[in-house]
């Protein structure tokens, strides 16, 4: 079956954040036209494996940061392979998104825009590293409104180091003020060897330490502001779920192009090299490619799938589920069932990873 999901990953940051984990690199001008010339040669290359495309999403790094001239000379090239109602994101930092930028990404066709507001306090974005003012935050959510794009999310993140209940409920109203039509709020994973880790550990296990109660306090806070629970970390107004990564969290195939991004069709998955001059000398050279068997995809799918609210058709999953543990997680109201899907209850939700490992058999 042709994939209809395309990601395209642009590893360009001014700076890179303490707890950053993603394939990411400084560059511009030279070295960012070199990239993009790497990158149509492979979405060249692998047009065979697409249908018409129902989303793209151009992720970071952050792609703002690459410029106009970049994204619109890439958004240009994908146009023809897109189908009608095709949803384009495009993530982006406050400090590399103005009114010019927002106007020429709606003329490309871009729908939504993912802004990565991470925090609204001054002290705890220093803290985490992340550069650009709080200011700049509310100007590039003008800016996308203004430049007529009908989609505009904020990205969020709690269990800061130093973050404290009260600074968590004001960033979130912060959020709020800007009437996004989705908000993703995740909590903080930082790897061992970052920068995050070496300069803040004692404070990351403190705040990590909550993150329960932080969960819970995102949840209801959004949930009674109207936004819809849509996804483990996701909340959107009715009709403003990104359908990109629905899509992905349903289990269906996409293609990942660029430096380190990762793809997974059929039955096999693959990771292109996460090196800028390495992919840019050879787009398709040094991938990692993984076979998967039945097992690992029906255990993903019940694992992606019990993010969603919706959760997932039983008999798809049926086969990697234990059904003892299944009638126990529902008589203790953790899981439901709705007709011929299982989902998580709310108390479920608050302990997804036990709850996938004791349905997994």
């Amino acid at each position: 079956m042709a994939v209809t999901h395309l990601y395209i990953h642009v590893p360009f940051c001014q700076t890179r954040c303490h707890y950053c984990d993603f394939f990411s690199t400084g560059g511009s001008g030279a070295r960012a036209q070199a990239y993009l010339a790497a990158l149509l040669h492979e979405l060249h290359e692998s047009c065979a494996l697409l249908g018409r495309l129902e989303t793209v999403y151009v992720g970071g790094g952050t792609p703002t940061f690459a410029g106009s001239d970049f994204l619109t000379g890439l958004l240009e090239a994908v146009a023809p392979l897109v189908a009608d109602g095709v949803e384009v994101t495009v993530e982006a930092n406050p400090a590399s998104l103005d009114g010019l930028l927002a106007q020429a990404l709606a003329s490309a066709g871009v729908t939504r825009i993912s802004l990565g507001a991470q925090s609204f306090d001054p002290r705890l974005r220093e803290r985490i590293g992340r550069k650009g003012s709080v200011d700049g935050i509310a100007a590039a959510a003008s800016a996308v409104r203004d430049s007529g794009i009908d989609g505009l999310g904020l990205d969020m993140l709690f269990a800061l180091p130093g973050q404290t209940a009260e600074m968590l409920s004001r960033d979130l109203e912060r959020a709020l003020e800007l009437a996004p039509d989705h908000i993703s709020c995740y909590e903080l994973t930082v790897a061992r060897d970052s920068v995050l880790a070496k300069l803040e550990g004692e404070a990351l296990e403190l705040a990590q330490a909550r993150a329960g109660e932080f969960y819970g306090l995102v949840s209801g806070k959004l949930e009674a502001a109207g936004y819809r629970w849509y996804e483990t970390s996701n909340y959107a107004r009715p009709g403003s779920e990104c359908r990109h990564n629905l899509a992905c969290w349903s289990g269906d195939d996409y293609l990942g192009i660029g430096a380190g991004a990762w793809s997974t069709v059929g039955s096999r998955r693959w990771r292109n090299i996460a090196d800028l001059e390495g992919y840019i000398a050879s787009p398709g050279a040094g991938r990692v490619s993984e076979p998967l068997d039945r097992r690992q995809k029906l255990a993903e799918a019940l694992m992606l799938g019990l993010r969603k609210a919706d959760g997932v058709e039983l008999d798809r999953v049926k086969e990697v589920v234990d059904a003892g543990q299944l009638a126990d997680l529902t008589l203790n109201g953790f899981v439901a069932e709705d007709g011929a899907r299982i989902f998580l209850t709310r108390a479920g939700r608050f302990v997804a990873n036990e709850v996938c490992a004791r349905l997994l058999r």
